[in-house]
């Protein structure tokens, strides 16, 4: 049901996280180009509609953690206000898997507004789920990818 694939729909159903195709390859990309390790980034945007991504550096360089590099996230909520936009989403990647929430992503879970998409890697195809995690509740929900 959260499942992306590359079949993109033309807008987001209620609930759902709607971004371009673009924005999925860079995500995708991301967490390719940083395999075996985890990459991470905030997804800026309104309401449901992704507008940006930025991708940060997984500052432990770890295949199964990740921590945001400090002046990386701050640099990106900078822009994130300044561009009059909120953080809609955070993604990471689990480069060997699972492709859902882990124990310490639930922990960790620390912006209940925001959609967490967690990038799965097996045998070098990636897919994405969505969910949103508050107070260790994890509920998935669907991506909406458009052609733009």
């Amino acid at each position: 049901m959260g499942s992306c694939d590359l079949d993109p729909l033309e807008s987001a159903a209620p609930g759902a996280l709607s971004l371009a195709a673009r924005q999925w390859e860079q995500m995708r990309a991301d967490a390719e180009q940083h395999a075996p390790e985890e990459a991470c980034g905030l997804l800026a945007g309104l309401k449901s509609q992704v507008i940006m991504v930025l991708p940060i550096t997984n500052e432990l360089h770890s295949p199964v953690r990740y921590l945001m590099a400090a002046r990386e996230q701050l640099d990106a909520f900078e822009r994130i206000d300044q561009a009059g936009l909120e953080l809609v989403g955070i993604y990471h990647s689990h480069p060997n898997g699972p492709n859902g929430p882990s124990a310490t992503d639930i922990a960790e879970a620390f912006y209940p507004e925001a959609i967490y998409l967690i990038w799965s890697g097996q045998a070098g195809v990636w897919s994405c789920r969505a969910f949103r995690i508050q107070e260790g509740q994890i509920q998935e929900v669907n991506l909406s990818v458009r052609n733009l």
